[in-house]
């Protein structure tokens, strides 16, 4: 790290100054190269496209102070591309307008920008990556999936989860954790209207629902007694099997009476499908079963009926699908 005088990094040799690396996006970093301000066209209201918001006044203060302290010329400079020498300004900022904004309000009228040639498409994706790693103004989940978003509605993805999935990886997966991901990419799916392959149950009214609108047989939920079959109802997903085993063993003690469990999974990886997620689910209850009976248990109160249909087109909706 050398932090320099504001004055001084203006002035000093541009190969000095720390180049970045987007050739994963497709984007060339020419050179660093040294500026002055009114040939660039800077618009932070319809240029800077990966954000939602921009700079509050003090976040633009901050870093007016922070240059008005020294230049570390490690930190990778604001960046451009060229255009055309037809424009007034042939210049256009890529990122760095924060940055840019609290220069020139100290006054500074050229700067060093690192030139990049690319598309105007790979330039909106440095654009969503690049606060990534700049510590000043992190992306928030909306930026991300604003530009995920508009990249499928202008067609330059598929409307699919898995083009969506690996779009956000290729951008912003050095960056941010699987958490983070399954959110945005969902936000996304949302947004866009993307057709799913398979049908993901997210609450018990939506259960509800099936049984409503596609179920032959009526069934019960969230423990309520069901008198045609003279046994309870629940309905889990994945990571719920003891639970629903110790409630089941509950109502057995109270009432004498099993349980019958439903039981659905997540979205299918590429290591998991719908079939082997609903067998581990399956060995998981027989896991618990097994300990429990080495344990003393003498009656284990608690059937699976099958699991809710997921996969469209090729599971029927009026039935629960049995696992062999």
């Amino acid at each position: 790290m050398a932090i320099i005088a504001l004055a001084d990094y203006a002035n000093s040799n541009c190969d000095a100054v720390a180049l970045p690396d987007y050739t994963d996006l497709g984007v060339t970093s020419v050179k660093n190269v040294k500026l002055p301000f009114d040939q660039i066209h800077i618009d932070d209201i319809e240029g800077n496209i990966g954000k939602v918001e921009t700079h509050t006044p003090a976040e633009i203060e901050q870093l007016r102070m922070s240059f008005a302290d020294g230049v570390d010329n490690q930190e990778c400079p604001p960046a451009v591309y060229f255009r055309g020498d037809e424009y007034e300004k042939p210049y256009v900022l890529v990122y760095g307008y924060g940055r840019s904004e609290a220069i020139r309000a100290l006054g500074q009228k050229d700067w060093i920008f690192t030139l990049f040639a690319g598309t105007p498409e790979q330039m909106e994706d440095v654009q969503a990556r690049e606060n990534e790693g700049y510590p000043k103004h992190l992306n928030k989940e909306v930026d991300m999936r604003k530009h995920l978003s508009r990249k499928v509605s202008t067609g330059r993805i598929k409307n699919s989860e898995k083009a969506i999935h690996d779009e956000f990886i290729r951008i912003y997966g050095k960056t941010r954790d699987k958490t983070c991901r399954n959110r945005v990419v969902k936000m996304v799916m949302e947004e866009t209207g993307t057709p799913q392959p398979y049908i993901l149950y997210t609450s018990i009214p939506k259960v509800q629902d099936w049984i409503e609108n596609h179920s032959s047989t009526e069934y019960t939920l969230g423990g309520d007694y069901n008198e045609a079959t003279d046994t309870y109802g629940a309905c889990i997903g994945e990571g719920y099997q003891y639970r629903v085993i110790m409630q089941a063993i509950t109502r057995y003690v109270e009432t004498g009476k099993y349980t019958d469990l439903i039981g659905h999974v997540g979205s299918p990886t590429a290591k998991a499908t719908i079939d082997i997620k609903r067998k581990k689910f399956l060995k998981m209850l027989e896991q618990h079963k097994s300990d429990l009976q080495a344990c003393g248990l003498d009656v284990f109160p608690l059937r699976v009926l099958g699991f809710l249909p997921q996969v469209r087109g090729k599971e029927n909706l009026k039935e629960l699908v049995k696992i062999a």
